[in-house]
């Protein structure tokens, strides 16, 4: 082989090879952007799953803007009364909007499956932002700016969603960045647009479910490190005993 020949290193044993069906992972998942394997630091390729379906009683899904300086890519993997075809691939621009891609929200035959993957960066700082605009006219009522730089690199903060670099489970700050931007639109006085009059509707965010699965990690982490604990007790009474 020619020295010049391109050759991908060796696996270095950060990230064990895993597989998922996205069809079982987006059946039992509990948000829309789930990562589909719990590796989301410096470099890592994170792809995160979507699934939508109509609603007949309650087919509000909302709408909203994201902003990301990483790179993503979209896999339609199912889909039927969508904008979206079976087996579309597309990629997204850096700002670009985000709703349920159904034609008609409440026909319960519709629905979608979907991967959005992106790229974390590994040496530079991440940034990411939410933006909801106003419906009749456009203006921009929530822009949520916020810090999405992976661990592993210099600026990643754990502390602006309560967790430590030492969590087993970290948070994907995509996650937390758009149910911090909901919770923060969904005041009354934020959603009444300031250009035009129009009080906007709330955004339904747990449909999405990413509080939820934020609140879930967090308990993950916390249980975790409370069996931690409680071992380390159980070895300290054992060596009282010894003794």
């Amino acid at each position: 082989m020619s020295e010049t020949a391109h050759r991908i290193p060796p696996p270095d044993g950060r990230r064990e090879p895993l597989k998922a069906n996205v069809f079982q992972r987006m059946a039992d998942a509990s948000c829309q952007l789930l990562a589909l394997f719990p590796y989301h630091d410096a470099g890592a390729v994170v792809p995160c799953g979507a699934i939508f379906t109509g609603e007949p009683d309650d087919g509000e899904f909302g709408h909203f803007f994201h902003w990301n300086t990483v790179e993503e890519l979209t896999v339609v993997y199912g889909a039927s009364g969508a904008m979206l075809q079976t087996g579309q691939i597309f990629a997204n621009q850096s700002l670009h909007g985000v709703n349920s891609f159904l034609r008609d929200p409440k026909d319960p035959g519709s629905y979608a499956v979907m991967t959005i993957t992106q790229r974390q960066s590994d040496d530079e700082r991440q940034h990411e932002a939410i933006i909801f605009r106003c419906k009749k006219c456009h203006e921009e009522l929530v822009r949520f700016d916020y810090e999405s730089t992976p661990r592993g690199v210099e600026g990643h903060d754990p502390a602006q969603w309560g967790g430590s670099a030492d969590d087993e489970y970290p948070v994907f700050s995509t996650i937390w960045g758009s149910a911090e931007a909901a919770a923060r639109l969904n005041d009354e006085s934020v959603r009444t647009c300031g250009n035009c009059g129009q009080v906007n509707d709330e955004f339904p965010e747990p449909k999405w479910g990413w509080q939820r699965w934020v609140d879930q990690t967090r308990t993950a982490n916390r249980s975790k490190a409370a069996l931690r604990a409680a071992i380390e007790a159980l070895g300290d009474a054992k060596k009282a005993v010894r003794a």
